[in-house]
């Protein structure tokens, strides 16, 4: 369990990650990204196609091929807007600005032959309205009530009939805009002063480079302009229903694209007026170089106008996207909380609360992301999503390196709690070992004391005396070194025979000649490991152990108890098969004979530890592998380990 102070330490931990994960560029593409992939997974779940209520008269390839380079002279994008407004559109945009004077109108050509060459180019016989091409289209624009486009900025003089610019008495007084422009490029002074409906061009990508959202409204030094598209509606409607505290919104790319004409088509005549009538047109060009294009998130480069007519669909169809900033704090305060949420079931193991939590939170937040998008309104799920999850894989990472430390030092507890039991075994094996042989020698000892005092030890029986002790001790020597050889583990490798492995455990064993119980060695050839000699000796031990313990308690159903051990080469590794015949192991014991703490043993003879040592030293020291499965009397089990130990 966590401490208070650790649970405050983590709580503001998490607290000031999600504060950077709110400030983050991360996390704002990564939602970019989302609002991507909920349109177009909406997209694919539209009952019926949208209505188009604009179209893009373009000034293409064809239409330059056509009528020649640009610009053109304006008397012809007059001509052309013209013959536009002929086919009763609902509205005219034109996305093109005229920020100079037209050098090919007549007076212009005058003027220029005048300054440098001092000739009098002479208009008389040119009808007075064709002399200057910007008051004419001028005319042309007036009477088709036609919105012109500006564009705001901070970098460049504004020239002087532009500074004093207002929309239509100023009707966007109360609107906040925290888009803020010192200057702006409006058209030439005879285009602009007549028109009334203009709006800014200003678009922008977003930081991963693709185009998703324009603002409504700008704010230049104090007045307030509406985006193109806006003041192209306003140009036949009187109020729109938007939201207007809203800086952006998101343009819907997933509704049908506007039609788009050549502009070489309309001067050609070749365009029919159901075309463009009752339409709102969008007059501009998607040639490179004239105006800007924009990369969407499908991939696709759409033309500055295409943006446009977009944005005038979204508005007549109700269907542009919004997103509520309020709705990225929502979200991160809500992913803050899950995330304490989670981290308080974390520590308490509680792993299928924290699925069920998980669960819940993405069915609610799926549904109301979906539910929510269809009524216009994009709900930031990035921002609960991405530091949740970012979360949660932190914590993850933390609390598997805890959980890995904890079974570290969980494994290093059982192997020295098997070490002291193995040692407690091992202390009452050397008392069982040496009781006889001590008895030997007082036994000796009392008998040289008796001759002594009878005087009748002679030099012969006194050596014999010292023979058997001498023989003795060196049993009792033995048995210590055997004792050492056990506790004691090389840092490297070492060779070794198996077989006097097994034979110091079959030494070290509980087995004795009053148990009953038969230990068999079949050895075929005397094979050699590079290896961990004491390891082996451990392994061994356990299992004989168990043998002899479970052959003991199976002697009313045999005669006489038996353990057989087999070493055997298969390639370059070896088999030591320990079996026995004390009755093998239940079925459903079989999966758990491994695990820490089980055993079938009553409680004074077994802690349960032994063969999760045993699997834990033959895997990880030894790099083999262990087994079992019952034979016909009773259980085997299998020891594989490589003949060198790399």
């Amino acid at each position: 369990m966590l401490t208070l102070f650790k649970k405050l330490i983590f709580i503001a931990v998490v607290f000031m990650l999600h504060l950077y994960f709110y400030s983050s560029e991360y996390v704002a593409r990564l939602d970019y990204k989302i609002y991507d992939l909920t349109g177009v997974m909406a997209s694919k779940f539209k009952e019926e196609d949208s209505e188009t209520y604009s179209v893009i008269v373009d000034v293409d390839e064809k239409s330059i091929q056509e009528f020649g380079q640009w610009p053109w002279p304006r008397i012809m994008d007059a001509e052309l807007i013209n013959l536009i407004d002929n086919m009763s559109p609902s509205a005219i945009g034109v996305n093109i600005l005229f920020p100079e004077e037209d050098r090919l109108s007549p007076l212009s050509i005058q003027k220029f032959y005048q300054e440098y060459f001092d000739t009098n180019f002479n208009l008389k016989n040119l009808p007075l309205a064709l002399h200057d091409n910007d008051a004419f289209l001028s005319d042309v624009l007036q009477q088709s009530r036609a919105t012109l486009p500006v564009y705001l900025q901070d970098k460049y003089y504004s020239a002087k009939h532009c500074q004093s610019m207002s929309y239509k008495n100023n009707i966007f007084k109360t609107v906040k805009s925290n888009f803020l422009a010192d200057e702006l490029i409006c058209n030439h002074e005879s285009i602009q002063k007549k028109i009334e409906n203009f709006g800014f061009i200003n678009a922008w990508s977003d930081s991963d480079g693709v185009f998703r959202r324009v603002p409504l409204f700008m704010k230049y030094k104090e007045e307030v302009f509406p985006s193109f598209a806006l003041a192209t509606i306003l140009s036949f409607y009187e109020e729109i229903n938007i939201n207007r505290d809203e800086d952006t919104v998101l343009v819907n790319f997933t509704l049908n694209r506007p039609k788009v004409i050549s502009a070489g088509d309309i001067l050609n005549n070749k365009v029919p007026k159901e075309s463009i009538q009752g339409k709102v047109v969008v007059f501009g060009s998607s040639l490179i170089g004239l105006n800007s294009s924009y990369k969407i998130s499908n991939g696709e480069d759409v033309s500055s106008s295409m943006i446009q007519a977009m944005l005038i669909d979204n508005m007549l169809n109700h269907s542009f996207i919004i997103q509520p900033k309020f709705y990225t704090k929502i979200n991160i305060i809500l992913s803050f909380l899950f995330s304490i949420i989670l981290l308080l079931f974390l520590s308490r193991r509680a792993y299928f609360l924290i699925f069920m939590t998980i669960v819940v939170l993405g069915t609610i937040s799926i549904l109301s992301l979906f539910m929510m998008y269809q009524e216009g309104i994009y709900l930031s799920i990035g921002y609960l999503w991405v530091p949740f999850i970012s979360f949660f894989i932190l914590l993850m990472v933390y609390h598997s390196w805890v959980v890995n430390k904890e079974q570290q030092e969980q494994e290093k507890l059982f192997i020295r709690q098997s070490k002291l039991a193995s040692m407690g075994e091992m202390i009452a094996l050397i008392a069982h070992q040496w009781r006889q042989p001590l008895s030997a020698i007082n036994g000796t000892v009392l008998n040289m004391d008796m001759d002594y005092r009878k005087q009748t030890m002679d030099k012969e029986k006194f050596n014999q005396y010292l023979d058997d002790i001498e023989v003795t001790t060196v049993f009792l020597s033995k048995t210590i070194n055997d004792f050492t050889d056990f506790f004691s583990r090389s840092k490297e490798p070492n060779l070794f025979k198996v077989s006097s492995v097994v034979e110091q455990a079959k030494r070290l064993s509980l087995n004795s000649l009053d148990c009953n119980v038969e230990v068999i060695y079949e050895n075929g050839n005397n094979l050699e490991i590079n290896g961990y000699a004491s390891e082996l000796v451990q392994s061994l031990l356990v299992l004989l152990n168990n043998a002899i313990y479970v052959c003991q308690k199976n002697l009313e159903n045999v005669d006489r108890g038996k353990i057989v051990i087999r070493v055997t080469k298969v390639k370059k590794e070896v088999l030591i098969a320990v079996e026995d015949n004390g009755g093998g192991i239940d079925k459903k014991d079989m999966k758990k004979i491994f695990n820490p703490y089980f055993t079938t043993k009553e409680k004074a003879n077994g802690t349960g530890l032994g063969l999760y040592i045993l699997k834990l030293i033959v895997e990880d020291s030894m790099n083999g592998k262990v087994s079992v499965a019952n034979a016909e009397e009773g259980a085997i089990f299998t020891i594989k380990i490589p003949l060198e130990l790399k």
